[in-house]
């Protein structure tokens, strides 16, 4: 008797037919072919430029299928749902006209798919779209074969604006949008909010475009969280080399963690070393005089 709850299953709750849905994963490597950091972070920043991506494609290389469900990579063999595309046809690459050419360079595209792919018509459905990055299935070990037909066990649906469960520290990554979502639905986040408004400590912002690296410190009663809340209200934080930036390409971690009983002055000394090592008063974000 079947007891695990399956992507089949949801998708025929939500009036779907799974033999008419091919199931994709892109990967987080191949993005650094087309000038992005990772398959989340195009998604949510840049849905047209996700849907121009997957559009391009090697011939029936998505079958007869007539919806696409993509995922991007999770931890281990896991995948993240996005949503469903609906293929709406297929130009192959023949008949492609100029006009698809400037499709590619519009969006930073690689030219040389105009000679090589044919051009899936997708467009993003809203079907299922209430379970978009909160659905979590099992992929399985072959993430190689990235276009799939066959079913998939789901692992997890994750509370509304949840960002996952706290795993530590040192495994810190958030983007924009996660810390954004800390803090417009708390209930969602528990682990991270207590983890975060426990402990003082220093913490780096990355500009994903250009790799330039901003060091700050938390010393105040919220703690790192307390800290972060001002990146999510304002996106900069008030930091004057960061105003310029769009807060949408920063990415948060935290290099050292301190406790309450930690003098302001002492976490202060943390930092600086931190800039020193790192060099961001004279390569990153931090000003020199800072």
């Amino acid at each position: 008797m079947k007891s695990t709850l399956t992507f089949h299953d949801l998708a025929k709750t939500f009036g779907l037919d799974p033999r008419e849905i091919r199931l994709v994963r892109h990967g987080n490597k191949e993005m650094k072919d087309v000038r992005e950091k990772d398959v989340l972070d195009v998604f949510q920043h840049n849905e047209k430029k996700f849907t121009q991506y997957s559009a391009w494609q090697m011939e029936n290389k998505f079958g007869d299928a007539k919806f696409l469900a993509m995922f991007s990579p999770a931890r281990g063999t896991t995948s993240l749902f996005l949503g469903i595309w609906s293929v709406n046809g297929v130009t192959k690459n023949s008949a492609l006209k100029p006009e698809h050419l400037e499709m590619l360079r519009n969006h930073e595209l690689p030219e040389k798919w105009y000679r090589t792919a044919v051009y899936y018509h997708l467009a993003l459905t809203k079907h299922m779209c209430e379970l978009s990055e909160r659905l979590i299935i099992e992929w399985g070990r072959s993430t190689l074969s990235w276009v799939q037909l066959g079913d998939k066990d789901v692992v997890q649906v994750k509370a509304k604006n949840s960002i996952g469960d706290f795993i530590s520290y040192d495994s810190i990554r958030l983007n924009y949008a996660d810390i954004q979502k800390l803090f417009r639905d708390s209930d969602s986040n528990v682990s991270w909010i207590n983890a975060l408004s426990s402990v003082k400590g220093i913490y780096l912002i990355k500009h994903k475009i250009d790799g330039k690296l901003y060091v700050g410190s938390a010393y105040g009663e919220g703690g790192i969280l307390g800290r972060w809340k001002d990146y999510a209200t304002r996106g900069h934080g008030g930091n004057a080399m960061l105003i310029s930036l769009d807060p949408k390409n920063f990415e948060f971690s935290v290099l050292e963690i301190s406790t309450f009983t930690m003098s302001q002055e002492e976490i202060v000394s943390r930092e600086n070393r931190w800039k020193e090592c790192l060099g961001t008063r004279k390569f990153g974000l931090n000003e020199s005089e800072s």
